[in-house]
């Protein structure tokens, strides 16, 4: 079940039913929800002043980075995948949003409640999105507007993949 850290006092809290890789990594004040899955090479890293809250039946990709900032808790709310790679940083993402590999999503921004983000987007410090945006470019900006939730990515390793995973012994 990865690999859990204190830090100043603070120290993770896992849901039962949450699935950690061995190699993910948790460290200080982060709380995971119901039926998350956090992926191989993954970090979250809550600080002395703000912690990191994953919600529910979210899916965090191999080697993504969630760190709280100076002033900026960082939240995920249920249902949301977070791709390969992704960087966060203090921001908050609502329900139902995908954000694709190799993603930025910075200091303060808001991404409304199931949003796009294309891959290798970068989401600029204090930026706020409505609802149901597809998000793109280098600084991203509103590319679009979905008139449904995304459909969950067909690349999502989740918790029926998790189920038949066996350790094998490698020559």
């Amino acid at each position: 079940m990865g690999q859990l850290y204190s830090h100043r006092d603070a120290s993770p809290r896992v849901a039962p039913s949450a699935l950690l890789f061995p190699s993910a990594e948790l460290v200080g004040d982060v709380v995971v929800g119901e039926g998350t899955v956090i992926g191989a090479g993954a970090r979250a890293i809550g600080n002395r002043q703000n912690g990191v809250r994953i919600g529910g039946g979210v899916v965090i990709s191999a080697n993504a980075v969630l760190h709280a900032a100076a002033g900026s808790e960082l939240v995920i709310e249920d249902d949301v995948v977070i791709g390969p790679g992704v960087v966060l940083i203090g921001c908050h993402i609502e329900h139902g949003t995908v954000v694709e590999a190799g993603s930025l999503v910075d200091t303060r921004s808001h991404i409304g409640a199931d949003s796009f983000v294309s891959a290798g987007a970068r989401v600029t410090r204090g930026c706020v999105f409505p609802p149901r945006s597809v998000l793109d470019g280098f600084p991203a900006d509103v590319m679009g507007r979905l008139k449904a939730p995304p459909p969950r990515p067909d690349w999502v390793f989740d918790g029926r993949d998790m189920a038949t995973l066996r350790v094998i012994d490698t020559v």
